[in-house]
């Protein structure tokens, strides 16, 4: 039998069947054994399967579907995340497309691939190094999930570098992340409001309110009093989406009252979420945008529309309007009459973050390799002291000296990116990695302008604001390596795929498809 002759519906249609054959047995066992939690979970499985099916070679669409569903599937016997369970299946598929010829794998290199090779590369030498393995295998070094995330972006980054997308799902990529994230947005934020809804909720799905036993203890919370941390990549998404698809200063016209509206509600969810960074994020890509459309005017006028507007909502505070006390906390490190709760909670942030990075640095425990880094993971006396000090109800600091700052530290959450890249991969590794991030950022902006006047142009902005921003991000704002190494990795993919569509929808002979100038006005004022 010829495999190179197998067409992408009969592969789907044979792992359909193979996989229907499987779940049958499983039903048929868990029935038996009276696990009607395995049997509940392999029949909500088979329309995932259909799904499957219907998408075919387009199944690389679950990649960025299910890029903010990072929550489990309690109902499922397996210890993997929604999205690492479309990313599997993905590759999966993938794997058997290229190896059957079904779609082309050969693909020329560019310079991006080869800083992605050698980060990785050096990255296994730190694995070699200081090998890590997971706690249920007892391993001296355990935490090795990093690892196993990184080797899945990887699978993502090769298969989004080799897709061709149509003219249609360039346009629509956007929804691809904002209907997720509203998704599991709203999702969490019924599950914070109404109690008795949380423990259903949490074990449908883990990635909202409070997750496994402890949300049937779940206090009612209240909108705009505690952060809706699930709004913030809701918020995220669709700011994003809006600065691509439309010119900032239709976002704040009156001229425009639907996308206003779509804006108010983009940064209400990043208000109710309170975390700073992300309205720092809204206010950059707001003038990123303006600026890659190559409109100086428009730039010095969004900026100062911005001003004002930041302005007149801290003139307004306490006076004639209250902000929820989550907006309040974000928007704090402004002068005006803060709720003095907020402000306090955002100082103390700030103030313990300096406090632990001092203490991380200068303490040989916390960092023990500076120049080459030990690499992901924990000793099992450290999870075990971890582990006894969650389960005492001390929040992680009781038996580790009465603070939790000594967890994070422990676990290298320092809420900065080169502190926690020399922690895991030593100053050799930064040195790699951050300049990864700064290409990247270059070829985001050329690609922008390059894109500039054709119909990848939404697509562009919408791929490439992230990644100019990151670099700043990374270092100023938040980073955490184990992170930012499978979001670098997915974004590159997204960045090779963006440039390939607008490669093959331009001329060759100019290199870019220009628009006359009715068309390329309306498209700037769209």
């Amino acid at each position: 039998m010829n495999f190179h002759n197998i067409s992408a519906n009969q592969i789907i249609v044979w792992s359909a069947l193979l996989l229907g054959l499987l779940a049958a047995v499983m039903i048929g066992s868990a029935v038996g054994s009276s696990d009607m939690r395995l049997a509940a979970g392999v029949v909500a499985a088979i329309p995932i399967a259909v799904i499957f099916v219907k998408l075919k070679t387009n199944i690389w669409v679950l990649i960025p579907l299910s890029w903010f569903l990072t929550g489990r599937l309690p109902w499922l016997p397996v210890p993997f995340t929604v999205r690492d369970l479309c990313f599997m299946a993905v590759i999966f598929f993938f794997t058997l497309f290229f190896a059957t010829r079904v779609l082309p794998w050969k693909r020329k290199s560019e310079m991006l691939d080869y800083l992605i090779y050698i980060n990785l590369a050096y990255l296994a030498s730190v694995y070699a190094r200081n090998p890590a393995g997971f706690w249920a295998l007892q391993t001296e070094i355990v935490g090795g999930r990093p690892y196993f995330e990184i080797v899945l972006a990887f699978g993502a980054f090769a298969i989004l570098s080799r897709v061709h997308i149509t003219d249609f799902i360039a346009k629509i990529f956007p929804l691809f992340f904002v209907i997720p994230a509203w998704c599991v947005g709203i999702l969490d934020v019924t599950a914070r409001l109404v109690p008795r809804l949380s423990y259903p909720l949490s074990m449908m799905y883990s990635g909202v309110g409070s997750s496994g036993v402890t949300s049937v203890f779940q206090q009612e919370e209240r909108l705009g009093e505690t952060r809706m941390t699930g709004l913030q990549t809701a918020g995220w998404s669709s700011v994003l989406a809006l600065y691509s698809k439309y010119n900032s200063l239709t976002l704040i016209s009156p001229l425009f009252p639907f996308r206003i509206i779509l804006f108010i509600f983009a940064l209400g969810a990043i208000f109710l979420s309170g975390y700073r960074s992300m309205i720092l994020f809204a206010m950059v890509a707001y003038l990123l945008s303006s600026l890659l459309r190559g409109n100086l005017k428009d730039l010095w006028v969004a900026g100062a529309a911005m001003l004002l507007g930041l302005v007149m909502l801290v003139s307004v505070q306490g006076s004639l309007i209250q902000l929820p006390k989550t907006a309040q906390r974000a928007l704090s490190w402004l002068p005006g009459d803060w709720d003095q709760e907020a402000v306090a909670e955002a100082e103390d942030s700030s103030t313990w973050r300096f406090e632990m990075w001092e203490w991380a640095w200068n303490d040989e425990r916390i960092i023990r390799d500076k120049t080459w880094g030990t690499g992901f993971g924990l000793s099992l006396d450290d999870m075990s002291l971890i582990a006894a000090s969650f389960m005492a109800g001390g929040g992680g600091g009781t038996l580790l000296g009465g603070s939790d700052r000594e967890n994070f530290m422990i676990t290298g959450t320092f809420h900065s990116g080169p502190l926690s890249t020399i922690k895991y991969i030593g100053v050799v590794g930064l040195a790699l990695y951050y300049p990864l991030l700064c290409y990247m950022a270059v070829l985001a902006w050329r690609l922008c302008r390059r894109a500039q006047g054709t119909k990848a142009f939404p697509l562009a902005l919408f791929v490439g604001i992230p990644i100019i921003y990151e670099p700043f991000n990374f270092v100023m704002v938040f980073g955490a390596l184990e992170l930012s190494y499978v979001k670098t990795l997915f974004w590159a993919g997204l960045l090779n795929m963006t440039n390939s569509y607008l490669n093959r929808s331009t001329p060759p002979s100019r290199g870019v498809e220009v628009l006359n100038t009715g068309e390329a006005n309306k498209l700037a004022y769209s």
